[in-house]
């Protein structure tokens, strides 16, 4: 349905008013609530370009690249802010029985026997520019911190929530735990801390899951040990022997099997770069050694894995920010991924059931 009314401009300010627009309880803008709603859904999945193609050919809409940019703005803006608000209000309420009351939603009946925690961070292409000498410039690459809360049902089947943001890894933290607790924390049997070694990542367990569990990712351990490798060794399949006999150790030994493995290579090697490398592998391993007891984790069942938060970064992140030639604001991407967020987590009809677009303004 196509309307067609009057637009008048203020000549002190600019603002421009359509008082048709009020009368029909329409938002501010160019697009109605409802394609608003179908139209933003869409492009947490596929690009403008796509996006514009699937308007034109479902709605018979014509949507310009400005328009799409101003309404996940828009719609995005309102989604963090939502976010902001839920945060401050958790800080204030302080720790205890009265931040636990401030989390009123509750996703899961009954606590889970175990429910892991994950955290982790993906780069995206920001507008943002730095010189690199004469008149280059290259992209700058922002970090999006992403965490997911998972476990298995009675059924079995493992359920995921996520959430992401740009903020500093305290607040960041909290938002992540007051996750948890909707997902089941404070009723679970167990709970498990499952990241890398990053130091963001230990500053949310140490603040918010202290008395989780802790496990240091297998594979981002795996990527250690085999960077050691191919610095050690420049052909391949020689690397790949020695890195797969560290795995072998790392798997049966646990942290402590390899550390004295690599400690005993250190002393016999002579070489400068080759005793860097295993110098860097023994700093990453030995303060985290508490938290690479592999062979306790299998046996009791773990994940060990952080295969669910890799493909939490990759859907929040990877598949829609990243792209030949996208490039983000600040506003731009963390909007959108909330809008992500929303969209994985069952939250998309509550969220626009607020009425986003009014107020946005």
């Amino acid at each position: 349905m196509t309307i067609r009314r009057a637009r008048y401009q203020c000549t002190a300010t600019g603002r421009l008013c359509f008082p048709l627009d009020e009368q029909l309880a329409l938002p501010a803008g160019e697009i109605t609530a409802s394609l608003a709603q179908r139209v933003s859904h869409l492009a947490t999945h596929m690009s403008f370009a796509e996006l514009q193609a699937s308007a034109k050919l479902h709605y018979d809409a014509r949507l310009s690249d400005s328009v799409l940019n101003r309404l996940v703005q828009r719609v995005g803006g309102v989604a963090v802010g939502d976010e902001a608000r839920r945060v401050a209000a958790l800080a204030a309420a302080g720790v205890g029985r009265d931040r636990e009351d401030q989390v009123p939603r509750r996703r899961v009946t009954a606590g889970p026997k175990r429910l892991y925690v994950s955290t982790d961070g993906v780069l995206y292409p920001s507008r943002n520019r730095e010189e690199i000498g004469g008149d280059r410039r290259r992209i700058v690459y922002q970090e999006m911190k992403c965490g997911s809360v998972f476990w298995q049902n009675q059924k079995g089947a493992w359920e995921k929530r996520v959430l992401n943001g740009r903020e500093d890894a305290a607040t960041f933290g909290l938002r992540l735990w007051a996750l948890a607790v909707e997902c089941g924390l404070l009723a679970a049997g167990e709970v498990i801390f499952i990241s890398d070694g990053g130091a963001w990542c230990e500053t949310v367990r140490q603040g918010h899951f202290r008395d989780a569990r802790r496990i240091v990712d297998w594979y981002h351990t795996a990527e250690h040990v085999w960077a050691a490798a191919r610095t050690l060794y420049q052909e391949e399949k020689v690397a790949g022997r020695w890195a797969g006999r560290c795995l072998a150790l790392l798997r049966e030994y646990s942290g402590i099997g390899l550390l004295r493995y690599l400690r005993r290579s250190h002393r016999a090697r002579h070489d400068a770069a080759a005793a860097a490398a295993l110098a860097e592998l023994i700093g990453y391993i030995e303060p985290r050694v508490a938290f690479m007891d592999y062979y306790e984790y299998r046996a009791g069942g773990y994940v060990i894995g952080s295969g669910l938060m890799e493909a939490t970064c990759k859907q929040l992140v990877g598949q829609r920010l990243k792209g030949s030639g996208r490039q983000w604001s600040e506003t731009g991407a963390v909007g959108l991924a909330t809008l992500i967020s929303y969209r994985l987590n069952g939250d998309w009809s509550a969220f626009w059931n607020t009425t986003p677009l009014r107020r946005a303004g």
